[in-house]
């Protein structure tokens, strides 16, 4: 995604802490036009970024982000953020040399500073956590104290997912059961979804399902909550004879509005 010419590009306009305005929309077209992303926004190509950077890494789903080279400080000002609002991570000397390695265009880029996970989540939904920068757990610089980053530990150490193919199921781990059962459980789910027409027309069972999956399992530990809402669901999805009942019984017995658990950066335009 990346090119010298683009981190020359970088290089020019990096001294700038405005995002510039979005492309007018071609005349006599009632088609929106997207507005580029700042640092953080979910992406799924280069020109969805104000910085011309989409990062898909390990790191999270994909995101919008920028190269740099000054680990654990402060990013500088850009088109898509200003001074001091991003940290420069970098995993090329991980914490615990047993991890697996990072998998990614960039091994070391711009990451949004953040106080709370609202704040993550005001950028981009598909940000699981605000904490200190890690790697499977492990935090990258303790001598910095506790500058927050947002973050996506579920994605820590999986091959990433191509938000275009939605090639999820890679990361289901062989031969674990639980992964086994969390994947039937969201294949269901976005089943459900479908049925109901819950989901856009036209989206993708796989993105569905790959959202789904993702929220299974935070930092390592089980989302009881996430899998007991999708499992009231497809539990009674089961039990109503007719579609049309499901669609409308169903969020009243489960208690609220079901949830299309796609990512942002795969939901499309």
């Amino acid at each position: 995604m990346r090119s010298l010419a683009l981190l020359a590009s970088l290089v020019v306009v990096g001294c700038s802490s405005d995002a510039p305005s979005p492309p007018p929309s071609d005349a006599g077209s009632d088609a929106p036009v997207a507005q580029p992303q700042p640092l953080g926004g979910p992406c799924s190509a280069d020109e969805d970024c104000l910085a011309g950077v989409c990062l898909t890494s390990s790191y999270g789903t994909p995101f919008c982000t920028r190269p740099c080279e000054a680990t654990a400080e402060a990013c500088p000002a850009g088109p898509d953020a200003a001074a001091g609002a991003s940290l420069c991570v970098g995993f090329d000397d991980l914490p615990n040399p047993n991890a697996p390695a990072f998998v990614g265009e960039l091994r070391a880029f711009c990451v949004p500073r953040c106080t709370d996970l609202a704040a993550c989540d005001a950028v981009n939904p598909d940000w699981e956590a605000c904490d200190v920068p890690r790697w499977l757990g492990d935090q990258l610089y303790p001598n910095i104290g506790a500058i927050k980053v947002c973050a996506a530990p579920s994605f820590q150490g999986k091959d990433p997912v191509d938000p275009a193919l939605c090639d999820w199921e890679k990361t289901i781990r062989p031969n674990d059961p639980d992964d086994a059962n969390r994947a039937n459980l969201c294949r269901s789910y976005c089943g459900y979804l479908d049925a109901c027409k819950i989901r856009p027309d036209g989206s993708r069972d796989a993105c569905c399902e790959w959202g789904c999956f993702n929220r299974m399992e935070v930092e390592g530990k089980l989302n009881a909550a996430w899998r007991d809402e999708v499992t009231c669901f497809v539990q009674h999805h089961k039990s109503y004879a007719g579609t049309q009942k499901v669609c409308v019984q169903e969020p009243i017995d489960c208690g609220k509005q079901p949830e299309d658990p796609t990512p942002a950066a795969a939901a499309g335009p």
